[in-house]
């Protein structure tokens, strides 16, 4: 099947410039239109019959576009965002791709919560309207049909920052993830601000990345610590628990001792971490909350409500054994 991704690629252009073309947006050029809807011709692609009626009609059908399924931390979230969705008598759809989903593009849902860094903002921006309104979890987008529900993934780390100075920590290094990742980067940057705020130092060879699975953060950790030559920070925190527990596995097996030689720190307060040895202190994170909030922001959109602030959400500090 030819989708809008194909008619792009044949005349080189975003899939955003596409789907503009294609409906006439006076934001593209006359000479840009003709060369999207003769690549169009020439593929045989056609929109969607029954995805050009939905657009004036409801689907009752909510989109959730994720980047994945991996790793333990999305099952609460979905659970929120469905539990609304069901309450508001529609239908949940939930897709993981790295390309653009047509069920978006073709507006075959009513709205959509978008989580997947595959997407650009480009795009988003070009198909939010009255008629298809978004919820951003992993950006910051100002468009008056596109609302940002963000973790406080600042504060977070900020907190665990505090946390060790008391401790009596003075030499902190972090784990990271890939820059891709927006959360990631916001706990790095509140991470590093926080740093300055207490008056602290921060080696930059004290940063280390990984990809936010547990297997990268012991290979990291590991990596790490074989060429510190015993030239190492005290604490560690992570941007989540999964590397965090991975890093600790590394520490344990280079006989340091958690936390007496190198405490650690994760962020998001996954099912494992209160059972994981030592128990693993770490920032909560409300997963579910993030869901609900996401889900009720996009339905006061879908009523025709713009003029709001989407809820702010909270995080803690859960204080175990590992820092």
């Amino acid at each position: 099947m030819v989708t809008l991704k194909d008619v792009a690629k044949r005349a080189g252009v975003s899939v955003s410039t596409a789907s503009y073309s294609i409906n006439n947006s006076p934001l593209i050029t006359n000479d840009t239109k003709e060369k999207v809807l003769h690549a169009a011709k020439e593929i045989g692609y056609r929109p969607n019959g029954l995805a050009k009626n939905l657009k004036e009609q409801k689907t009752n059908i909510i989109g959730l576009f994720l980047s994945g399924f991996t790793g333990p931390f999305f099952n609460d979230m979905v659970e929120g965002i469905q539990d609304v969705v069901m309450k508001k008598e529609y239908e949940l759809v939930v897709c993981a791709t790295a390309d653009t989903h047509r069920l978006l593009v073709e507006r075959y849902v009513d709205g959509a919560i978008i989580l997947n860094y595959h997407m650009e903002d480009e795009l988003l921006e070009s198909l939010a309207s009255e008629k298809l309104p978004c919820v951003v979890l992993d950006r910051e987008l100002k468009n008056p049909y596109i609302k940002n529900v963000l973790l406080p993934n600042e504060e977070g780390s900020a907190i665990a920052v505090r946390h060790l100075k008391e401790k009596g920590h003075k030499r902190i290094g972090f784990i990271a993830g890939s820059e891709a990742s927006y959360d990631g980067e916001m706990r790095l940057k509140g991470f590093r601000r926080e740093m300055v705020n207490q008056g602290l130092e921060f080696i930059e060879r004290d940063l280390i990345r990984a990809d936010f699975t547990e297997m990268s953060g012991y290979t990291a950790m590991k990596d790490f610590l074989a060429n510190a030559n015993e030239d190492y920070p005290t604490a560690i925190i992570c941007a989540n628990d999964e590397m965090a527990i991975g890093a600790i596995k590394a520490i344990q097996e280079s006989k340091n001792r958690v936390p007496d030689d190198i405490a650690v720190i994760g962020f998001d307060d996954i099912y494992i971490s209160h059972f994981f040895n030592p128990s693993l202190t770490t920032i909560s994170v409300p997963r579910k909350q993030w869901g609900i909030t996401a889900a009720n922001t996009l339905f006061k959109m879908l009523e025709q409500n713009f003029e709001f602030e989407p809820e702010q959400l909270k995080v803690e500090l859960m204080s175990r054994n590992s820092g």
